[in-house]
């Protein structure tokens, strides 16, 4: 995460150093100077904090260096944005403008009043100073750890794997097994690759040894050769190992790919051949073609079985038979576990084991490596208060996790670029077993700034799209769910990665599940939290006070059944000022008639992106969200009026109130939205020009409205004028409407008169209700 923070920070540096305003900024003495120092000082940071990501998992020196690093880089985005909503609210706010002599004034002078803050152009350069003087302690002590350029590549730090293995400990794969030995036994083609495919820890490799083991005592084939992969995919390397395996002897005296290819080609010529690739991480088809080449000189075919994670790879290497691994059954794990677990134990001792050691394989989730883990942490262990303690933990809370269970899954972590890393992590924050749904995930992405490196927002979209997808691929989502088209829209992460998400983050994304009936304080203090979310399981008071909320950028609670007071709200609102997503699920246990009042200070929050107030009772928003510049998403339910200078929120790209029945009209400043792209419901006039309710004309300036749309249209009689202002063919990415005349004399005539009006451009959709 720190790798892609840092290279945000510059980015934005390097934006706004060129910024007309930025030049104003600069007439503050010594700020240009200040900026010129933080760019150097980042950038000789980002040449090696790749390395630093990786050597925090194994040195606490570095993880705390890492630590201070995103601590600082966070303050400084704060500090950007700050300084950035200023400037749009000056050039935004007409009655400010006004304000303002016509002569030149120095934007640096001028303050800015944002959520209850007086911000001027010496506040923000104070905060750059103080901000640099902790980035200059970072940036030479990263110097103490001589860590590597980014250019330098880390090698993998597996344990190389062996085709020996004894078969006695492989339990549940006998049946998976005989299919993969009937497919590579076949006469099918010169060259058969079979691929096992699954996440990390789910026993791809176990099975290879398993197959090996029952092919040899077959006497399936002349030559047997197993090929651990699992370091970067060198060539020369792979075809000395294989040349070994052939019963070559020692290779070493070749020195060219070209000489090595030679021998294997004519050692296969006459032989029949089976070779196992285990773990192959490499995506580029020129990696293998020479050595495939070199293989079809075979006569008798040549049989592969290849292990990875990657869905890319069995693409890549041309898989003629695929095996996506299903996870084991708590039965299974529970027999791996309880091999090392009972190993000298009496029958007493083990019987009065059992029902605790058969609820932590379960914890497992269908893993062989976190059973196996576990089952040699269980065989330490002698008390069975002692197990207890193992199945009331978190997989991170363990000592051997990160040794032996995380290690593994590090890899895959590491192997992704660090702007995907950083979606990834971000994960930790929604609960065990969450159902997440790709849209949704890519929405908090794009709210926090994850996908920036593009600035159109439909790029942005398929930018995360593809960052969901690639995840997808390297197993790191599960229980994948998929439309008509093939195409991914929900999965869930296995709890073992999900763990060791928690562990990566540690106190950055603090997550907190409550279900005790008694009103309760959450303290943030010393945790450092960046993200929180708070699970409340139980009829329960959401907490009345949330200490060290100051840095907070994500609040999300889940649960239906709780209460929250205003008190709560207005607390939170007024300290955590760099909340930039809030997606707050209100109460259901009030009573229906009873509304619920969103504090004025709501408006603190400048640099909200995101609000979701989901309420089972009436909610009023205060006029304060209009203050909210940077919100780009407000989702709404059970809203009984919108506030009415909604025409300031000039950011708002997505607006759902589809579930708010109790709204009679919708403001007319939501015509001035032209960044709106999300709505998916509004009630229109269709017979007039209204002054202060939406009207159908009012459509005219939104032009990036997509998808489909509920249109709900007030009035007797239809104005064609008013009809054809909305300029319905200028709307090319708005898919549908479906449209509601809440007149009761609507007719076929009225329909027909609006469709005319319309003009829709061939292909649109209309559907009447």
């Amino acid at each position: 995460m720190a790798a892609a923070l840092v290279s945000f920070i510059l980015g934005q540096l390097a934006t706004i150093t060129f910024e007309t305003a930025w030049q104003e900024l600069k007439l503050v003495i010594g700020v240009e100077e200040e900026v010129r120092k933080l760019q150097s000082n980042f950038e000789a940071i980002q040449e090696v904090v790749e390395d630093a990501e990786v050597k925090q998992v194994v040195d606490k020196s570095v993880k705390r260096w890492i630590d201070k690093l995103k601590d600082v880089a966070y303050d400084m985005e704060d500090v950007l944005d700050e300084w950035t909503t200023a400037l749009s609210k000056l050039k935004t706010d007409e009655a400010e403008s006004a304000s303002v002599p016509k002569k030149k004034v120095r934007l640096s002078l001028l303050p800015f009043n944002l959520g209850g803050q007086v911000v001027r152009g010496y506040d923000i350069s104070d905060k750059i100073r103080r901000i640099n003087v902790e980035l200059d302690e970072i940036a030479k002590e990263k110097d103490r750890y001589h860590f590597a350029r980014s250019e330098i590549a880390q090698p993998r730090r597996l344990e190389r794997t062996t085709a020996y293995v004894d078969v006695s400990e492989i339990k549940g794969r006998n049946d998976v097994r005989d299919n993969i030995v009937s497919k590579l036994t076949s006469d099918e083609g010169s060259i058969q690759t079979v691929s096992i495919i699954g996440m990390c820890g789910i026993g791809k490799t176990a099975l290879a040894q398993l197959v090996v083991n029952h092919v040899k005592g077959r006497n399936s084939f002349d030559d047997v050769v197993w090929v651990c992969v699992s370091d970067f995919f060198d060539q020369i390397k792979i075809a000395r190992e294989i040349l070994e395996g052939l019963g070559c002897g020692s290779s070493r005296d070749l020195i060219s790919l070209q000489g090595l290819l030679d021998n294997i080609a004519e050692k296969v010529r006459d032989r029949k051949v089976f070779i196992v690739f285990d773990d192959v991480w490499t995506e580029r088809e020129a990696d293998w073609e020479a050595l495939r080449a070199a293989l079809q000189h075979c006569k008798h075919g040549i049989r592969i079985l290849v292990t990875t994670r990657k869905e890319s790879v069995v693409k890549v290497i041309r898989s003629s038979h695929v095996f996506r691994l299903e996870l084991l059954s708590d039965e299974i794990c529970w027999e791996i576990l309880k091999s090392k677990a009972y190993f000298g134990r009496g029958e007493s001792e083990r019987r009065d084991l059992e029902d605790v050691g058969m609820r932590i394989a379960k914890k497992c989730k269908g893993l062989a490596l976190a059973a196996k883990e576990l089952g040699s942490l269980l065989r330490q262990k002698r008390r069975r208060v002692e197990w207890e303690r193992v199945l009331n933990s978190g997989f991170w809370e363990l000592e051997i996790a990160e040794e032996y269970i995380f290690r593994p899954l590090l890899l895959s972590y590491y192997d992704l670029p660090s702007t995907i890393r950083r979606c990834l992590l971000y994960c930790a924050i929604f609960p065990k077993d969450y159902v997440m749904g790709k849209d949704e995930l890519i929405v908090h992405w794009k709210m926090q700034g994850f996908l920036n490196s593009v600035d159109d927002d439909s790029e942005m979209e398929l930018k995360g799209e593809e960052y969901f997808e690639y995840l997808a691929d390297r197993s790191l989502f599960q229980d994948l769910e998929r439309d008509d088209y093939g195409n991914i829209f929900v999965g869930k992460m296995h709890d073992l990665v999900h763990d060791c998400l928690l562990f990566m983050t540690k106190d950055e994304i603090v997550t907190k599940e409550v279900d005790a009936k008694e009103t309760w304080n959450l303290d943030l203090v010393s945790k450092r939290a960046r993200h929180s979310s708070i699970k409340i399981s139980q009829p329960n008071s959401f907490p009345i006070c949330i200490n060290g909320v100051e840095k907070l950028r994500t609040l999300i609670t889940i649960g239906e059944s709780y209460d929250v007071t205003s008190e709560g709200l207005k607390k939170l609102f007024s300290e955590a000022k760099c909340l930039r997503l809030l997606d707050f699920q209100l109460p259901r246990i009030r009573k229906v008639s009873e509304e619920i009042q969103v504090p004025e200070e709501i408006g603190n929050l400048i640099h909200l992106r995101y609000l979701t107030f989901l309420s089972y009772q009436s909610l009023e928003l205060p006029e304060s969200v209009c203050d909210l510049r940077n919100l780009e998403y407000l989702n709404i339910v059970n809203c009984s009026e919108l506030p009415k200078e909604m025409e300031k929120l000039i950011n708002l790209k997505y607006l759902y109130t589809r579930d708010c029945n109790r709204l009679s009209h919708y403001p007319k400043g939501i015509g001035r939205l032209t960044s709106l792209q999300r709505l998916d419901r509004i009630i229109a006039r269709v017979d007039c020009n209204h002054t202060k309710d939406f009207s159908v004309g009012d459509f005219q300036n939104l032009d990036l409205l997509r998808g489909d749309l509920w249109l709900e249209l007030e009035g007797n009689w239809i104005n064609i004028e008013e009809v054809e202002r909305a300029k319905l063919h200028k709307k090319i990415h708005l898919m549908e409407l479906r449209v509601v005349f809440r007149s009761n004399n609507a007719g076929h005539e009225m329909k027909d008169n609006f469709i005319k009006a319309l003009n829709p451009r061939p292909n649109f959709h209309i559907h009447f209700f």
